[in-house]
């Protein structure tokens, strides 16, 4: 799982820096660069092409066939429409949800919040969350699945052209993680391993998947 998230911090931006505000881009703004912001969110509506946008503390929304760079917030959710298109899409804390046939060049990261995509998404790189879900429906992910504590859910034709990876926490002064599930329909498809580095309660309505199962923990 990458960690670049802390780059949001320093980063060089094009266009505007900006604390304690929401910056909307709509009318007759200029489209095409950089936004960021430090204290505020920021709004992209819909029918929109806009460069790479970043904010540390708040959300960011982007509405219906807008496209945007990389999309990234420390304290915040992402929130995007019907027919967005982005490069990756990265929050600390916050979820990342997405309306119908989303298309992700490269990753989707969370550290603590979920992932959820609607119908259609297709993303090319790796999904991956600490602590929170990854629901998705009728998707299709280039790579891998990865998550230490949270549930994952394949409904639909989703398509997985990687592994799915339950991974543990290793340093054991934090405690145990909670056990999560692995839900898969029947219709959906896993081309790489289910590889669960702790125990996993497996929800497989398709059971030739079990055939993929690598366990690689030891029972106490």
């Amino acid at each position: 799982m990458k960690k670049h998230t802390l780059a949001l911090l320093v980063p060089l931006f094009s266009v505007s820096l900006l604390s304690g505000c929401i910056i909307h881009v709509g009318g007759d703004v200029d489209e095409h660069g950089d936004s960021s912001t430090v204290f505020g969110g920021i709004d992209i509506q819909s029918d929109r092409q806009v460069g790479d946008l970043s904010t540390v503390n708040g959300g960011i929304d982007i509405g219906h066939r807008s496209s945007a760079g990389d999309v990234s917030t420390v304290n915040g959710g992402i929130e995007l429409g019907d027919n967005v298109s982005v490069e990756e899409a990265e929050t600390v804390n916050g979820s990342i949800t997405a309306g119908k046939n989303l298309r992700v060049s490269d990753d989707l990261e969370t550290v603590n919040g979920r992932i959820s995509l609607e119908r259609g998404a297709q993303v090319a790189g790796d999904i991956s969350t600490v602590n929170g879900d990854i629901l998705l429906d009728d998707a299709e992910v280039g790579k891998d699945l990865e998550t230490l504590n949270g549930d994952i859910v394949l409904k639909g034709s989703t398509t997985i052209k990687g592994d799915v990876v339950f991974n543990h926490r290793k340093d054991k002064s934090w405690g145990d993680d909670d056990e999560p599930t692995l839900f898969v329909d029947k219709n959906a498809r896993i081309e790489g391993r289910i590889i669960l580095h702790k125990p996993v309660k497996l929800d497989l309505e398709d059971s030739t998947l079990l055939n993929k199962v690598e366990r690689r923990y030891s029972a106490e």
